[in-house]
């Protein structure tokens, strides 16, 4: 495999193509919110001269390549050259080496178990981010899975290769494979939103109304929607207010023209629609039946 296209990569571009935006610049070093888990600090940075990162939450650092297995939690190299090259758009470099014959590798997600949404531990976590369990169950599963030998649990959105986005307070990740969730109604107007979390909020607040969704599941999906969205005759977007999400939004105009809608001035001064969401209900947010 040649690696060299890869590593070159600059690690802010790839963290930009998922999603994810620094919350401080301060020479060589950029800072944002761990990607791949959740924090109320900011500890994990990029040395842009050297493209490495560092999580001081964790004490796990290195390269594009070690960045990628703490996403997909796999230390295969492969998977990760393969996660990367797919989330920028690239092909994967390889060569062949005819006396080389790869091993199987095991599965990094194992014993995958898809259930209703009953647990009491995630319900309440979409309460806390004013979700209610009826929306909730309506979208949503539980899964189960084991990682490197421990079991998990996790709320479950499903996309549309059948893969799911996985969440609970202590987790962000996805069960591949990754894709667009499309939700079709028969509706000539289509709302876009970049995670399922925002769509459960616009849900809550009433703001899709019967029209059809697209969940980006990651702006990295952004090329995988523009199709099946030329076929509508509006489209708005509630996507984040950060560099990404205005990117993705001007992406779309250009690709679909006049038709797109900005609907981000809903929540001009919250990061995105289930900030807003959250913003309105601050008591209500925690106490939510379930």
């Amino acid at each position: 495999m040649d690696i060299s296209a890869l590593k070159s990569i600059p690690i802010a571009d790839f963290l930009r193509r998922l999603g994810y935006a620094p919350v401080e610049h301060k020479g060589r070093e950029l800072t944002y919110f761990a990607p791949y888990r959740k924090e109320h600090k900011p500890s994990f940075r990029v040395n842009v001269e050297k493209n490495v990162f560092y999580d001081f939450g964790t004490g796990c650092g290195g390269d594009i390549f070690k960045l990628a297995g703490e996403f997909i939690h796999s230390t295969d190299f492969k998977a990760q050259a393969k996660y990367i090259a797919d989330s920028m758009n690239m092909q994967l470099p390889m060569k062949e080496h005819p006396s080389f014959v790869s091993q199987p590798t095991e599965p990094v997600f194992k014993n995958v178990e898809i259930s209703r949404l009953e647990s009491p531990t995630l319900l309440r976590y979409l309460a806390q981010r004013g979700i209610p369990k009826e929306i909730a169950q309506k979208y949503c599963v539980k899964v189960d899975y084991q990682l490197r030998g421990k079991d998990y649990y996790a709320i479950g959105f499903e996309n549309n290769a059948h893969g799911y986005e996985l969440r609970n307070a202590a987790f962000k990740g996805s069960y591949p494979p990754k894709h667009i969730t499309h939700i079709s109604n028969g509706n000539d107007r289509c709302n876009v939103f970049e995670g399922f979390i925002d769509f459960l909020s616009a849900e809550r607040l009433r703001y899709n109304d019967g029209t059809d969704t697209i969940v980006l599941n990651s702006v990295s999906n952004l090329n995988k929607a523009i199709a099946p969205l030329r076929e509508y005759r509006v489209v708005s977007c509630y996507l984040d207010n950060d560099n990404a999400g205005r990117a993705a939004f001007v992406k779309l105009q250009q690709e679909l023209g006049d038709k797109v809608m900005d609907k981000s001035a809903l929540y001009p001064n919250h990061k995105d629609l289930n900030d807003y969401l959250m913003s309105l209900y601050p008591k209500q947010s925690t106490k939510l039946k379930l």
